[in-house]
């Protein structure tokens, strides 16, 4: 599975794909596009033991959508710039599926969100947002959690995020970050015409339900526009299916990443870590 941007005829593809059918295994390759919806890679997905995500980490959130449903663990591969999520940079691919291959890896269990709509289903690894999109002013919501009212909100929207979108657009909100293996979800309402709204940390078993009563808004899952929502839509939010995250080292931890990529715990002046 790969960005679109990755020539599925470049070396790292081929040579990851002979390492594997010289072990015995059978392998397909996909190309994503922007378009891509989810589903999309249904067909292949039976009998599949592993999921190879070649790209950032905008492709690893589609590839562990896929995943998730399907129980088939991911392997992220970074290609891309930040690369939170991947386990391994490009390169670094013919070593890491050979560790696979010799069951010298653990998994990691990180929760997705599913998003309701009527009888339409989506999943977010990091965050579903109801946003309202191409609106001028504005919007109210109307949000209860559990059946508990929980308050009317006039804001740009709202964001729910799992403890793995906590180091995402959610963190960006001011919002907390959860070590990934906190079973927790983060509402956030965007941008309020209030001075006291503050992200609220839930339990992950929590159900969220949201209203748009009076206009047109959108729904975005993991940065993709999803669905676009009319007046009086209702969304329910609530944890999923698990996808497991093919982990190696223990120094690539969560705390390393905080560090090396968001610089998190780093003194003012760069220096020699303790």
């Amino acid at each position: 599975m790969c960005h679109p941007r990755i020539n599925l005829s470049g070396p790292p593809i081929v040579n990851a794909v002979q390492l594997l059918e010289r072990g015995g295994f059978r392998v397909w390759t996909y190309c994503a596009t922007s378009e891509e919806r989810p589903g999309a890679l249904t067909e292949d997905l039976d009998g599949t033991r592993l999921i190879v995500s070649f790209g950032g980490d905008g492709t690893m959130l589609w590839t562990a959508q896929q995943a998730g449903p399907a129980g088939i663990p991911v392997l992220g591969v970074n290609a891309g710039r930040l690369g939170f999520l991947t386990q391994v940079q490009l390169g670094e691919e013919g070593a890491a599926l050979q560790r696979w291959a010799e069951g010298k890896f653990t998994l990691q269990r990180r929760s997705l969100l599913e998003v309701r709509i009527g009888d339409r289903i989506f999943h977010a690894l990091n965050d579903a947002m109801v946003d309202k999109g191409a609106e001028i002013n504005f919007i109210r919501l109307e949000v209860s959690i559990d059946g508990l009212a929980v308050g009317r909100f006039d804001a740009d929207g709202a964001i729910v995020s799992t403890a793995t979108g906590s180091t995402a657009y959610g963190l960006s909100l001011g919002g907390p970050i959860l070590h990934p293996e906190v079973e927790a979800l983060v509402f956030m309402p965007l941008n309020p015409h209030s001075l006291f709204n503050r992200p609220v940390v839930i339990p992950e078993r929590s159900r969220i339900a949201i209203r748009i009563p009076n206009a047109p808004s959108v729904l975005i899952c993991d940065g993709q526009l999803s669905v676009g929502l009319p007046p009086g839509a209702d969304v329910e939010i609530a944890s999923g299916p698990t996808v497991q995250l093919v982990q190696f080292d223990r120094e690539r931890n969560f705390f390393h990443l905080l560090r090396q990529k968001l610089r998190w715990g780093l003194p003012l002046i760069d220096g020699d870590e303790p």
